[in-house]
């Protein structure tokens, strides 16, 4: 682990309770560092904007990687982009299955908190870079583009669609995980009003976190395939 990977872990550490969560996902067990106490993450935060919820580990991304654990041949040797790449998860999975991964989050540390999830799992560190969806000018194109949870916001959907327009390959797929939420489905209805291919397929996720009321989230994986 490098210094700076380390003493960013150890800031974070100090601010909020970091636990490592063991997730059997495809053929091994994962290890992923996260932040477990969302009231805490809250806590000292004025705007909703300023939360940094890339630290928590969603349900929506243990779901997206095991659908992504399941493909490996639709997966390896591809070049994949992962939006709001939080913890990492499935990045990291993309990557351990043969792709070439670019992972992307508005916050560094939390790139930081995604490095060192790869450390700690054995996989080769995906290409990272720092990027706000409302401000991009990344051109690069890529086979498909992941995303788990990055839908929970209507105001940033004028600023996904132009990034799934333009940043994937002609025929090129688009996976998103979400918790069925209704501003989620909107996005996916309007892309399929401009001749997207969609396929909605549903998991349930229980999170094997301590110390919390563990409830099961129905999440859709909401596959879309571009025109």
């Amino acid at each position: 682990m490098s210094v700076s990977v380390a003493s960013s872990l150890v800031d974070l550490a100090a601010r909020f309770p970091l636990e490592t969560v063991t997730l059997p996902i495809g053929n091994r067990a994962w290890q992923i560092t996260c932040i477990t106490d969302q009231d805490a993450l809250l806590d000292g935060v004025n705007e909703v904007e300023h939360v940094p919820y890339g630290f928590l580990l969603w349900e929506s991304a243990v779901a997206l990687a095991g659908w992504l654990a399941e493909r490996p041949q639709q997966i390896a040797g591809k070049r994949v982009l992962e939006l709001g790449a939080g913890v990492g998860l499935a990045g990291l999975m993309a990557q351990q299955l043969g792709a070439a991964v670019w992972q992307t989050d508005h916050r560094a540390d939390v790139l930081l908190l995604a490095q060192e999830n790869a450390r700690q799992n054995g996989v080769t560190l995906p290409h990272q870079f720092i990027a706000d969806w409302r401000n991009w000018k990344h051109t690069a194109r890529y086979d498909l583009i992941l995303g788990a949870d990055i839908l929970y916001e209507r105001a940033m959907h004028r600023h996904l669609a132009p990034i799934f327009h333009h940043n994937l390959t002609p025929g090129g797929t688009l996976v998103l995980s979400d918790p069925s939420r209704p501003q989620a489905l909107e996005l996916i209805a309007a892309l399929e009003n401009q001749g997207w291919r969609i396929d909605i397929e549903m998991r349930t996720i229980t999170l094997p976190l301590s110390g919390r009321d563990n409830k099961s989230v129905d999440v859709s994986i909401l596959t879309c395939q571009c025109p």
